[in-house]
């Protein structure tokens, strides 16, 4: 079963009859790095970052961004290279007059197509292979600006997280499901680093381009095999605490994003997180959200024979077109949730808000998404407390 969820810029926070006190756990870490900024072809890139990449204020100032929504990891680092100069990040307004020291943005501009029939923008963020698509369709008016890879490297992409109120109660089909990933994740890197020609290595372009066939323009597997290049995928460290380093990623992510101008209604110290001898609020915030205690029990399954004992389903929310979560559609198409007596119904949503909102309507218990949007949830909804 597919079903779609839609989401537009901003984050929400529906829970229906669930319990917001059961919140959200980040479990598993998905991929770094990934995404680029694309910039219109008659724009000289020498005005926008100078040979060091630092960004030119000059340059920027009164440029129009895409990004997929104001929640998403491409629209928050859009808005710390913006602030970083001085410079506000607002949304376009073709009424109102543009002010100076002002980067403007465009939410929505979620796909290679959205972004090609736009007018206003002059350039975007996007994730992979979307991205790829924009940067080397022939009928394209935009060329590659440059990859976050090197603008924020190693940064903390897509996460992987689940619903407590469902964790508490499925323990077993939890674990199974993240030692599923894992293996398919293993198998992703395994493939990628074969020739070409080699079975697997076609078979996950094969997945990949399965993966993004809703979308228009088609897609062609060489932007298929040019957008794998620039993502790594991981899940974690294979250790007793697997997620110790993407713990340390979200105590800074979560400090950032509270000090950014118009990106959480909250701070931390308002769901009880203060900085003391014992730590910084963003690192007891960490502390409480990143469980990785699943994903140290899956690292133990792999390698036995999982039980069948417990044959379950789990609806699992996806962004659509996203090859950074490419394995979640190995581990379906490659039977691997099948061999941990899982079956997995993939419920695809218009980026990371529309994934956090499908878990949060009760669409689906686990979700893959950016850390910026699921971090940004849990603070706007206080859907986690000291």
């Amino acid at each position: 079963m597919i079903l779609v969820v839609a989401a537009g810029a901003g984050v929400f926070f529906i829970l229906h009859d669930r319990e917001k006190d059961n919140g959200l756990s980040l479990l598993a870490g998905v991929n770094t790095d990934g995404s680029g900024l694309y910039i219109d072809k008659n724009i000289d890139k020498s005005t926008m970052f100078d040979a060091d990449l630092n960004p030119i204020p000059s340059g920027w100032d009164g440029k129009i961004f895409g990004t997929p929504g104001t929640a998403t990891i491409q629209h928050v680092q859009l808005q710390q290279i913006a602030n970083s100069m001085g410079m506000d990040f607002k949304m376009y307004v073709s009424s109102i007059a543009p002010t100076p020291k002002t980067v403007y943005y465009v939410p929505g501009i979620s796909s290679a197509a959205l972004a090609l029939d736009n007018t206003t923008i002059n350039g975007g963020s996007l994730w992979q292979p979307q991205y790829q698509k924009i940067v080397d369709d022939k009928s394209s008016r935009y060329k590659s600006l440059e990859l976050t890879n090197n603008l924020f490297p190693g940064h903390a992409c897509c996460v992987i997280a689940g619903y407590n109120g469902y964790l508490s109660g499925h323990q077993d089909e939890t674990v199974r499901l993240l030692a599923a990933y894992v293996t398919a994740v293993n198998w992703v890197n395994a493939a990628l680093a074969k020739d070409p020609t080699h079975e697997d290595h076609k078979a996950l372009i094969n997945i990949a381009m399965d993966a993004v066939k809703d979308f228009k323009p088609t897609f062609t597997e060489s932007e298929i095999e040019e957008a794998l290049k620039s993502v790594v995928y991981y899940y974690g460290e294979n250790s007793s605490t697997p997620l110790s380093k993407l713990r340390g990623n979200i105590a800074s992510l979560a400090g950032d994003l509270t000090n950014m101008p118009g990106v959480t209604g909250n701070n931390l110290a308002d769901l009880g997180f203060v900085s003391d001898s014992t730590g910084t609020a963003g690192q007891k915030f960490a502390a409480k959200f990143v469980n990785d205690s699943y994903l140290a029990d899956a690292l133990d399954l792999m390698g036995k024979t999982p039980s069948k004992s417990k044959e379950a389903t789990i609806k699992v929310a996806v962004i659509n077109g996203d090859i950074h979560q490419i394995a979640i559609h190995v581990a379906d198409k490659l039977g691997i949730f099948e061999e941990y007596g899982l079956s997995v119904n993939l419920i695809k949503a218009q980026n990371g808000p529309g994934v956090a909102l499908a878990i949060q309507n009760g669409d689906a218990s686990f979700g893959l998404l950016g850390a910026p949007p699921l971090t940004i949830t849990v603070i706007n909804g206080e859907l986690l407390k000291a």
